[in-house]
């Protein structure tokens, strides 16, 4: 009985010998599939994850393009301004005699002497 229980513990991985003899196989055991589900399910939130951060991050790229735009539309209309006023700023005698008459009638209203304004009730 002893040389028996010798070959039990001498029989190699792929096969088993029993007691009575008979050579079983050993096949080995299906653990894989629970394994790579886990690794399915954490690429799949991994990519999940990626592809909302790219969306969002172009979202908001548009956001801060379009108000860079509004910025850069906001600089060139202050430059305009900048540069007309450093022209008014050099107006000297009938040049700022006149430009100060300008906006005197077209922005306040005022009227010289012997002027008349007349508006056209129309419209047209």
């Amino acid at each position: 009985m002893k040389k028996s229980t010798k070959k039990v513990k001498e029989s190699t991985a792929a096969s088993r010998q029993t007691e009575d003899g008979a050579i079983k196989e050993i096949t080995p055991k299906k653990r894989k599939k629970g394994r790579y589900i886990l690794i399915y399910l954490a690429i799949i939130g991994f990519v999940f994850y990626a592809v909302i951060t790219i969306i969002n991050q172009n979202v908001q790229i548009a956001e801060k393009k379009a108000e860079l735009t509004d910025l850069q539309q906001q600089i060139s209309v202050v430059e305009i301004q900048s540069q007309y006023l450093k022209k008014v700023q050099n107006y000297k005698g009938d040049d700022l005699k006149k430009y100060i008459e300008k906006i005197a009638k077209d922005e306040l209203g005022y009227v010289g002497d012997g002027e008349r304004i007349f508006i056209n009730v129309a419209g047209e």
